[in-house]
């Protein structure tokens, strides 16, 4: 006998939205129970993370603490431990001074161990010019700026000779000093440079990227700053600040170590890093690295899923006096991750071009 047409289609019309039905529960337990994982894998890590002073993760009680003045009213926090020839530590974006809580510790019986938090982030005062620049160049004004910053605490401290070690962002900034500076004041203050982390830029070499890297950078700009003025958090959950955390690290990264950036990103303002975005996005000084007549040592791990091993390579073969070390399985933080080998690596430097 056979089916009515109107009847075959209402029939198959039914085994479709069972189908369906069967899909989106599944696709539903699925995700939920990718969530359960996910909340798992972060209280657990967490959890971990509790006591820091058990890992080395608290500033030491001895420091000495100071605040220097800049031009356009604001102040630069900085910390020093230790006697000898100075080494000058610099960060990256959304961190602060407390990064290098190890090398305060494993190199100040050696060194003058100084530490600097740059413009807007740690304790440092933004001034009334924020990260805009008065030169000419406008393509990174912020990088200048804080450039100039950095500039001010070394003539301040009257430092001489200082090993400049530059983080990701630090980095960006070490390097537009080491440009910015006349090539005779600087040899007097800055013996050498130590590059971890970071890029000579540009981001990337697809054909137009430092427009659209600005473009993009700007609309995230007004993205945060709405969010703030609406009174919301840029990275409102918890879980996904940890997540945004623990992208800068390797494989072998200890739970206590991802929970120390993240609560320096946690305090972090997103206004600086709003700010900040458009100058780095550009940055690219590629073109001048040869200008740049220090000896260098450029640091880089393996599993740097932020700025990736090629930057570091083509940083080092840019510079004329640069050596590149790569860690293997080292994420983007290798103060941290590998604190003895990178400790090392800053002292034996030193002593190399001391």
């Amino acid at each position: 006998m056979s089916v009515p047409s109107g009847d075959r289609t209402r029939r198959s019309g039914g085994i479709l939205r069972r189908r369906g039905t069967v899909v989106a529960l599944a696709m539903g337990a699925a995700a939920g129970a990718a969530w359960v994982v996910e909340r798992r894998t972060v209280r657990r890590a967490v959890a971990g993370a509790d006591n820091l002073a058990e890992e080395g993760l608290v500033l030491p009680s001895d420091l000495t603490h100071h605040f220097v003045d800049v031009p356009d009213g604001g102040r630069l926090h900085v910390m020093e431990r230790g006697e000898g020839p100075p080494l000058v530590l610099v960060h990256g974006l959304m961190l602060s001074s407390a990064l290098w809580v190890h090398q305060l510790r494993d190199l100040a019986d050696r060194h003058r161990v100084v530490t600097v938090d740059l413009s807007g982030h740690g304790q440092s005062i933004l001034g009334d010019q924020r990260y805009a620049h008065p030169g000419e160049d406008q393509v990174s004004p912020a990088v200048h700026r804080m450039a100039a910053d950095l500039w001010a605490v070394l003539e301040t401290l009257d430092l001489q000779g200082a090993l400049l070690v530059g983080h990701s962002a630090g980095g960006m900034v070490a390097l537009q000093l080491a440009l910015d500076v006349p090539r005779s004041a600087l040899a007097r203050r800055v013996a050498g440079l130590v590059l971890v982390s970071t890029t000579a830029g540009p981001m990337s070499s697809l054909p137009g990227f430092s427009r659209l890297a600005g473009a993009g950078a700007r609309a995230s700009q007004r993205a945060v700053l709405v969010a703030e003025r609406r009174g919301l958090r840029s990275l409102p959950s918890e879980d996904l600040r940890w997540w945004v955390s623990r992208l800068g690290f390797g494989a072998d990264a200890a739970p206590a170590q991802v929970q120390f950036v993240e609560g320096m990103h946690r305090a972090a303002s997103s206004r600086s890093f709003a700010d900040l975005l458009p100058s780095l996005a550009r940055f690219d000084v590629s073109a001048h690295l040869r200008d740049i007549d220090l000896p260098t040592l450029v640091v880089v791990g393996t599993h740097d899923r932020l700025l990736p091993l090629r930057h570091a390579r083509r940083l080092a073969a840019g510079l004329p006096r640069a050596e590149l070390i790569e860690l293997p399985r080292c994420g983007h933080q290798p103060m941290l991750e590998r604190r003895n080998e990178f400790s090392r690596l800053l002292d034996e430097f030193a002593a190399k071009i001391g």
